[in-house]
């Protein structure tokens, strides 16, 4: 049994005659009435009561298998349609993967910017270590990611979208707080809040203490930036973490934000994608959706559009 057949049997019930039913689905009389004779053979029934001349009626059997037939019909067409609407981003799924500070603190608006003009694709987020995500990238169980740091693997391209740096948290009345900047020498007494041991975040940090020679008074080792942030409004050590982390407490002043010195070093934020895969239209959508809105935010902080405003600091000091 094929569409096709079902397409001509609605078409001669609906229209009354082989000829206006020929007509509506491109085909001759001749061809309809020899697909429905195919079709009665297959099923084993008759379907057309043929003994009023030109005229046809349904038998019962012919008026169950045309409900069926609508049915088929409607659903394929349904189905070109959902098609079409991935094809035009108006349906289908979207996997992203970010690490920790993307996903928490600048996701959720380039989600909210996407889904206002993509409200049919649903989004899958996975938020975990870089190294993590861009594996997972890579054997295709995400779409797209947004990591710290430029991908070396060269199945992945990456775009770019943002400087930060690290700095240091703490309470306002922390005894460091009314200090301009810091240096890491001032770090070296201080309890400290970091990630834990298995982050690219705490890696840099621990590379540059070691770097510069200076002892790292680890504290706590938490599992998440907002750990971090909530303890150190609690004087419980100096957090270290991205900038982007802590706009919304500076502004309002539970928290006090510190460049140091020797972490002048810009980290990079990227957004990468599988350089040998056709990317999905819904991802394409993403994409592009991102690099406008890091295009925006950078016009409107009067930065470059690949940067975002970093802290002012004074000139690196050579290493000891």
């Amino acid at each position: 049994m094929e569409l096709m057949q079902l397409q001509m049997l609605v078409a001669v019930a609906e229209e009354g005659s082989l000829q206006e039913a020929a007509a509506r689905v491109y085909r001759t009389a001749s061809a309809v009435s020899i697909a429905i004779s195919k079709l009665e053979k297959e099923v084993g029934v008759v379907l057309l009561d043929r003994a009023h001349g030109r005229a046809f009626r349904l038998t019962a059997a012919g008026e169950v298998l045309v409900d069926y037939g609508r049915r088929l019909i409607s659903l394929r067409d349904e189905a070109l349609a959902a098609v079409g609407g991935i094809r035009s981003v108006e349906q289908g799924q979207l996997r992203i993967g970010a690490n920790q500070s993307i996903g928490e603190y600048l996701l959720p608006q380039l989600t909210k910017a996407f889904q206002t003009r993509y409200p049919g694709v649903k989004l899958k987020i996975v938020i975990g270590y870089s190294d993590a995500i861009l594996s997972a990238l890579k054997h295709q169980e995400l779409d797209v990611a947004l990591v710290a740091g430029q991908p070396q693997d060269g199945d992945l391209r990456g775009h770019l979208l943002v400087r930060d740096r690290l700095i240091a948290v703490m309470s306002p009345r922390q005894r460091l707080a009314d200090r301009d900047v810091l240096s890491i020498q001032d770090l070296a007494s201080e309890p400290l809040i970091v990630l834990t041991a298995t982050s690219e975040l705490r890696e840099r940090v621990a590379k540059t203490f070691q770097r510069f020679r200076v002892p790292m008074n680890v504290q706590v080792e938490t599992a998440t930036l907002e750990s971090i942030k909530r303890m150190a409004a609690r004087e419980v050590g100096v957090g270290i973490v991205p900038r982007m982390c802590v706009e919304e407490e500076a502004a309002n002043g539970q928290l006090v934000a510190k460049t140091i010195d020797e972490f002048c070093d810009e980290r990079m934020l990227w957004m990468v994608c599988r350089r040998t895969t056709t990317l999905s239209p819904p991802c394409r959508a993403f994409m592009k959706v991102t690099k406008a809105e890091f295009s925006r935010l950078s016009k409107r902080d009067g930065e470059n559009t690949s940067s975002l405003p970093i802290p002012r600091q004074r000139p690196k000091r050579p290493n000891p």
